[in-house]
């Protein structure tokens, strides 16, 4: 049952890397990061010497074209053409306009290109109201890029365009900054670790019982079924789009406790295979996932660089559509946006994941063995597609050393939620 739940759902991912066009992917990310990071570079211009703005042309210069080499759907290179335009002038748009008309594009598109010709050519406000939401309502910061050509700076929508390029190059430079702050703790914690592993100073808590019976691997099952089919058939037939229906999983962990006491797993087992305990106690266990995902960060950059060149060279990108579609809302709704990835999921992952599936399959075999098949499973159900999976399998190798070495779930969880909590703050610092 696990193994076809898990090959229909990498199908299903699959097929959805398929269809770029109503996704947010990676290229679309890295465009708007870079764009608005130009368009705040270009508005900070005209404080700059003569000779630093002639380096800063050939910079441009270059990131376009790199934005060129990441743009691998005709939107894609639609909005570039748009990013050229404001930042290298209007010839450099209509030429690549010119390209995209050559390629024959869907009829959406090709209006979308008569609206920014007309834009270049004229203005803005030689487009009517309707032709103007309608290209907001399409590319949305591009379209707005595009309707601030020719604009002076203290009038809209430009004022906002500059303010908001470099509010976000600002953000940029904090996010940088603290990415660069944990990699040198994360690389001094691991080689301190490794010095403690050798005095034999770091010992592992987790032990493995070979005599467990098949119940966890069971309830593991359970889980898999009741969560992929049961509550995602029930959100479809629905009509549950909004992610925070996803609390009622919740109620699945009880089932599987059922489960569990029905096979004979007495309450104080239980707690122990799953990791539900307090180790060595709760404040000593969450330091200790946080000193560990600090530490696994040096594991995560090889998945992460993998990642990277597999996006680079198959032209795929995973779909985070789910995580910017949760950051639209009030600032209550981003709470619990921050509840459900900071709380729920580290709670009801960790258990199933690094809880029930590492505790059935440890009885029989090492870390070294068990802790990649719980990891590939792990990576290989999350929605962004085969090629996050060296991403997010290095992530998920970190929880479960973490699991060897403290025993406890708290740890995993706080390493988990550690993750989590900073992916959805720098998409907010970027985004918002």
């Amino acid at each position: 049952m696990i193994l076809s739940l898990v090959v229909f759902i990498v199908y299903r991912n699959a097929r959805v890397n398929r269809i770029p066009d109503d996704k947010i992917t990676i290229d679309d990310i890295r465009i708007r990061m870079m764009g608005e990071e130009l368009v705040g570079l270009k508005a900070l211009d005209g404080f700059l010497a003569p000779a630093q703005s002639a380096k800063l042309v050939e910079s441009h210069e270059r990131a376009i074209s790199q934005l060129s080499e990441n743009a691998h759907t005709p939107a894609d290179r639609l909005h570039v053409a748009i990013i050229a335009g404001e930042i290298l002038g209007k010839e450099q748009a209509l030429t690549r306009l010119d390209v995209l008309t050559h390629a024959q594009p869907d009829p959406e598109l090709e209006a979308d290109i008569a609206a920014l010709r007309q834009i270049y050519f004229d203005n803005a406000t030689a487009l009517d109201s309707s032709s103007q939401n309608r290209l907001i309502r399409r590319h949305d910061y591009f379209a707005r890029v595009a309707l601030a050509y020719g604009v002076a700076s203290s009038m809209e929508p430009r004022k906002s365009i500059e303010a908001g390029g470099r509010r976000a190059t600002l953000m940029l430079g904090v996010v940088a900054l603290i990415v660069l702050v944990m990699l040198l703790g994360g690389v001094g914690l691991f080689i301190t670790a490794i010095v403690l592993w050798v005095k034999g100073r770091m010992r592992r808590m987790y032990v493995r019982d070979p005599d467990a019976s098949t119940a966890y691997l069971e309830g593991f099952a359970i889980y898999f079924v009741l969560f992929f089919l049961g509550l995602g058939l029930l959100r479809r037939y629905i009509g549950w789009k909004n992610l925070q229906w996803e609390w009622l999983a919740l109620l699945i962990i009880p089932v599987v406790m059922f489960w569990f006491a029905t096979r004979g797993s007495s309450s104080v087992e239980q707690r122990t295979a799953l990791g539900w305990h307090t180790g060595k106690g709760i404040f000593r266990e969450i330091g200790a996932g946080i000193a560990g995902y600090l530490v696994g960060i040096v594991v995560m950059i090889p998945g992460l660089i993998i990642t990277y060149f597999l996006i680079k060279h198959t032209g795929l990108s995973p779909d985070n559509s789910p995580i910017f579609r949760m950051l639209e809302g009030n600032r209550w709704h981003v709470l619990g946006v921050y509840a459900l990835v900071s709380v729920y999921a580290p709670v009801m992952e960790e258990t199933m994941f690094r809880g029930a599936l590492f505790h059935h399959l440890r009885r029989r075999w090492g870390w070294a063995i068990s802790a990649p098949i719980v990891a590939f499973i792990f990576a290989v159900i999350h929605p962004q597609g085969w090629v996050a999976v060296p991403a997010l399998g290095s992530i998920a190798m970190v929880l479960a050393g973490l699991r060897e070495w403290r025993g406890s779930l708290i740890a995993p969880m706080v390493a988990h939620a550690c993750n989590n909590f900073i992916v959805v703050t720098i998409a907010l610092l970027v985004f918002r």
